[in-house]
């Protein structure tokens, strides 16, 4: 069984790494964690008031939900588990305590780069991930036709 961790800026195109990754591992059991990177926060106040109530979950679109569970429900066989974590802060031991945490075995990332910011305090994850020291695969991504979400999510359906 695979631990696979791909970063996510919560858009449907940032899903489409996941069918990259079923490919490249050709049925093997998946574990797939999601993940989010978010600064930690500034104040005292409001690192004291870090719970899982924080302004990050509102991030999460309905539309991200679904996806995900179009792409849980399409590969039911092979994705043993995914779900969305957040990184809060932004430091390598940080991110290979995050990477230990969740017993990943690789990471996989979209050949080329296009992080949007999803929030006033995310942050694009490719430094720490070059830097670590864990095997990183590179998916190749289809250009879109479309740019309207009707045709995003229907990406999902395809193989």
């Amino acid at each position: 069984m695979k631990h696979v961790l791909i970063p996510t800026d919560f858009s449907i195109r940032s899903l489409r790494v996941v069918h990259g990754v079923v490919e490249r591992f050709g049925g093997e059991p998946l574990n797939i964690v999601l993940m989010h990177a978010v600064e930690m926060p500034g104040s005292i106040m409001d690192l004291m008031m870090l719970s899982r109530r924080s302004s990050h979950y509102d991030l999460i679109t309905a539309d991200y939900k679904d996806a995900c569970e179009i792409i849980k429900n399409k590969y039911a066989s092979v994705i043993q588990s995914l779900k969305t974590e957040f990184l809060v802060g932004n430091g390598k031991g940080l991110f290979r305590n995050f990477l230990l945490y969740h017993n990943i075995d690789v990471i996989a990332c979209a050949a080329k780069d296009e992080f949007r910011k999803a929030g006033p305090h995310s942050y694009n994850p490719a430094e720490l991930i070059r830097k670590c020291k864990y095997p990183v695969h590179h998916i190749a991504l289809t250009p879109r036709k479309e740019k309207y979400l009707v045709s995003a999510m229907s990406e999902l359906f395809e193989v």
